[in-house]
């Protein structure tokens, strides 16, 4: 990690349009974050109908960028979009990336046969996951889905944890002593792992997304989850590969010859390695992620209609279509976003082929 850092930091010494597009994206998160303290003199859904379909540049006008069918005035909602798609897209990538690389690098090192896993440990594992699914995921998506108040879902996840710690402190210990669940199986891990990445893979995201979509209620956090459990797979195929090539590397044969436990061994020496490739995995999704959030937003999927987004404010030329500033100005905030991620992730992604070239 060290390390590249020291590389982020070289290439913004000698690389001129890294800098930019790092300045850029620190910037523009810089004036998401200051947003809710600036004197605008506007609010996103501030309605001004006295100056709809208002055009940039007016005289005696405070739009500078204009306004939509509503009033609204267009660059606020650029700015409010901005924080709408990064406060998405951050996230979701990274709790993807973190995902992905645990599932992925465990299963590149695993594999189909390292794992050894009792007949008792599968079953009680097979329990507390179906309990997690249902009380940990389906119960709260429900009561966000029906306003129900939060107290429901505390209480689905205090069952959840009593229900965990009777299946791992006294179910788990019973089923031990029965010498039939003592037996070991090898756990076909890496199997597992890519035939769930195949089935996630072979359904297109977009489509997959909208599927799902249709049947919950527009938020924030309900699109970030469906993201999340779409988004994984590439990282956790990126960071298998790259756990296959590690795992035969000398110093991880040193640590197995040395006594190591496996975990420890993921953990301290492997996920190091895995850090650059997954960064820029990151920095791509990011990218991919902003143009997804707009895509959704734009066929009015995904996000509430009170909340700005790029995309939506994009489909608000379908009333007029000679309103050009509708497409230009929040097209622009994402075309320049998403290609200055795309430009750090190019210059750090050539940094570490450089370096396993030498």
């Amino acid at each position: 990690m060290i390390a590249l850092l020291r590389d982020i930091g070289q290439l913004w010494k000698e690389k001129i349009w890294f800098k930019v597009s790092s300045f850029y994206i620190l910037l523009l998160i810089l004036l998401v974050l200051v947003l809710d303290f600036l004197p605008l003199a506007y609010t996103p859904n501030q309605l001004d109908l006295q100056h709809t379909l208002l055009s940039p540049f007016q005289e005696q006008s405070a739009h500078v960028a204009g306004t939509d069918a509503l009033g609204r005035d267009v660059l606020v909602n650029s700015l409010y979009g901005a924080r709408t798609g990064l406060m998405i897209a951050v996230p979701v990538m990274l709790v993807s990336c973190i995902l992905g690389t645990v599932i992925g690098a465990t299963a590149g090192y695993y594999g189909n046969n390292l794992l050894k896993l009792s007949i008792g440990k599968v079953i009680t594992g097979s329990f507390m996951l179906f309990c997690f699914l249902f009380y940990g995921i389906y119960i709260p998506l429900q009561s966000i889905a029906l306003e129900m108040e939060t107290e429901a879902i505390l209480y689905s996840l205090l069952l959840l944890a009593s229900i965990m710690l009777v299946l791992k402190y006294l179910v788990y210990p019973l089923l031990c002593k029965i010498n039939l669940l003592k037996s070991e199986l090898n756990a076909p891990l890496d199997k597992l792992v890519l035939r769930s990445i195949e089935i996630l893979t072979s359904i297109p995201k977009l489509i997959l997304i909208l599927a799902l979509a249709s049947f919950i209620t527009p938020s924030v956090f309900l699109l970030s989850l469906l993201l999340i459990l779409t988004y994984w797979t590439g990282t956790a195929r990126l960071a298998r590969a790259e756990m296959l090539r590690i795992k035969e590397l000398p110093f991880i044969e040193a640590a197995q010859s040395l006594g190591l436990a496996h975990r420890s061994i993921i953990l301290k020496e492997a996920l190091p390695n895995l850090s650059g490739p997954v960064i820029v995995a990151f920095t791509f999704g990011v990218a991919g992620l902003l143009a997804v959030e707009a895509t959704l937003s734009f066929l009015g999927i995904g996000l509430p209609a009170t909340i700005p987004s790029w995309g939506r404010m994009i489909a608000g030329i379908r009333s007029n279509t000679t309103a050009w500033w509708l497409v230009v100005v929040p097209s622009s905030f994402l075309t320049l976003t998403a290609l200055s991620f795309q430009v750090c992730s190019h210059y750090i992604l050539k940094s570490l082929q450089e370096k396993k070239t030498f």
